[in-house]
């Protein structure tokens, strides 16, 4: 099996559990299936790095820290007070949510957690205008 074959699959495959219409853990045993399939060496380990990446990603432990760091986002955003006080706990949030991201060694877990401090910092930056800072 062709290397681009098996990797359209694993993004049909990512993009329907991402819509809720695939599970995750028979997607996952059916690609391993075909990793044997790939003709180039090297490729097949790319390939069952990426399938161990995305299992990594399903462990109850990685669901949690997302969930967390999701509660703190959310939290972050909170509409209320003044511009001040807002900059004030969007900052908490990106304190809060690097501290979680650094609970895993998984880089790509890590990226995935930080990629929520960017929608705060965005929104701390407008405050910050705001209040001439």
């Amino acid at each position: 099996m062709p290397y681009d074959e098996f990797l359209e699959r694993y993004k049909a495959a990512q993009r329907g559990w991402r819509l809720g219409a695939v599970d995750a853990a028979e997607a996952l045993t059916a690609l391993r299936g075909v990793v044997p399939e790939i003709e180039d060496a090297r490729l097949r380990q790319t390939a069952e790095f990426l399938i161990e990446r995305w299992a990594a990603q399903l462990s109850p432990d990685a669901r949690e820290r997302m969930e967390r760091a999701q509660r703190i986002a959310a939290e972050a955003e909170l509409d209320a007070g003044d511009a001040r006080e807002r900059v004030a706990r969007l900052e908490r949030g990106i304190r809060g949510i690097t501290a979680v991201s650094r609970e895993t060694r998984d880089e790509f877990e890590q990226h995935a957690l930080l990629a929520l401090n960017e929608p705060l910092a965005q929104l701390a930056n407008s405050w910050r205008a705001d209040v001439g800072e």
